[in-house]
């Protein structure tokens, strides 16, 4: 798989076909989404660890390539981020690209320089 060729619905049926396999969840294989949320949390600290106490430095060899080693680590936990949050969107039939592209459209709409909470909450009932 790669980015270019998988599709979003590739993504979220490979998942549900893992929690499947391994007996994950219900006889359906889907998981309480709170758990799943909740987990999700855990593996995005796992993903800040990785940053935890660079150098500025050393993100910058980070963006130019030349640490290939935590790049990877930074992918794998990456990736449990996505397949918890890809899991939780199969289970609760949430169209990702649809919601991707609504919250582009919110942001657009912002002033430049404004971000998350410190708007109005006017936008839509999306909005987190």
């Amino acid at each position: 798989m790669t980015d270019s060729q998988t599709t979003v619905a590739q993504l979220k049926q490979a998942i549900h076909e893992l929690c499947l396999q391994k007996g994950w969840g219900d006889q359906n294989g889907i998981q309480n989404p709170q758990h799943v949320a909740m987990a999700m949390t855990v593996e995005m600290s796992e993903l800040l660890e990785r940053f935890q106490w660079l150098e500025p430095g050393q993100v910058q060899d980070l963006l130019d390539g030349k640490d290939p080693a935590r790049a990877r680590q930074i992918g794998e936990e990456f990736a449990d981020v996505m397949m918890y949050g890809l899991q939780l969107m199969y289970s609760l039939d949430i169209d990702v690209a649809r919601e991707i592209e609504l919250k582009i459209g919110i942001v657009l709409k912002r002033p430049n320089g404004v971000r998350g909470r410190n708007i109005p909450k006017e936008t839509t009932e999306h909005e987190p």
